[in-house]
């Protein structure tokens, strides 16, 4: 059951109604092209307007990667946060692929000054052969090259049907710890809970990106030629909300 969303529990939202489209996000990832975001007025998930992400396998690299991506927080003050979205997969720009790609991740910023080196987000939504796949894991070294082995987690949540939109909510407890904590729920039925490490020991917490990210593009090692995805109702949660609160579909209201 979704219910209102009070404006005090939201440290964001986006859904492209009214205003600049992400006028209060963190940073744009998207090159210079004009398929790779676009605000448009049909598939959307409510109201009039939603946002559309496009890469393709010949574009240039934008950051080292083949990407279109926008960063919606930068990163968290505070280990509890939650993040919802609507997302759509189009049949006709979102062919099954073998080779994965990133919608959504929880992204930290090396210790360069300890000698540290960049590493893939310690968690992140990704989809392989149409299937919705959370990977997480950890890594409480102060110095590290990627998330340890044994904390390596990939975790089945669905599949990815086509021309319909999907609803995600997600909740976190940043940690590098056993402390830490990821539930997610997918179209209003809590689909995970998750009681592990999900970040890196680093000097600043993860931040949050969405749209689309595939390292297969750079390697020419994948089955087709472009990605295509639609994100509405763009949500990021203090620590008091609640799912009601940040589920896309419900009523956004000032608080009092």
């Amino acid at each position: 059951m979704v219910g209102k969303t009070t404006t005090g529990n939201l440290l964001f939202e986006e859904t492209f109604e009214q205003g600049a489209p992400f006028a209060s996000a963190h940073g744009k990832e998207v090159g210079d092209w004009d398929y790779a975001l676009q605000y448009v007025s049909s598939p959307v998930f409510k109201g009039t307007k939603a946002c559309r992400f496009e890469i393709r396998q010949e574009q240039a690299l934008v950051k080292d990667g083949k990407r279109a991506e926008v960063t919606v927080v930068g990163p968290v003050t505070s280990k509890e946060r939650w993040y919802s979205f609507a997302v759509y997969f189009p049949a006709e720009g979102f062919a099954k692929d073998t080779a994965r790609e990133i919608i959504s991740q929880w992204y930290q910023r090396a210790d360069k000054h300890l000698g540290e080196k960049s590493a893939s987000p310690a968690t992140a939504l990704r989809i392989n052969k149409d299937r919705f796949i959370l990977d997480t894991g950890f890594n409480a070294n102060l110095v590290s090259n990627g998330i340890t082995p044994e904390s390596k987690k990939r975790i089945d949540l669905g599949e990815v049907t086509k021309d319909t939109w999907h609803e995600f909510v997600f909740h976190f407890v940043h940690s590098f710890h056993e402390d830490g904590l990821i539930e997610v729920w997918h179209n209003g039925t809590k689909i995970l809970t998750h009681n592990a490490g999900n970040m890196y020991n680093n000097a600043v917490m993860p931040k949050w990106k969405i749209g689309l990210y595939k390292a297969a593009f750079k390697s020419g090692t994948s089955a087709v030629a472009k990605r295509v995805v639609y994100f509405d109702n763009i949500r990021v949660g203090n620590e008091q909300a609640t799912y009601q609160e940040m589920a896309p579909s419900s009523e956004t209201v000032p608080a009092k």
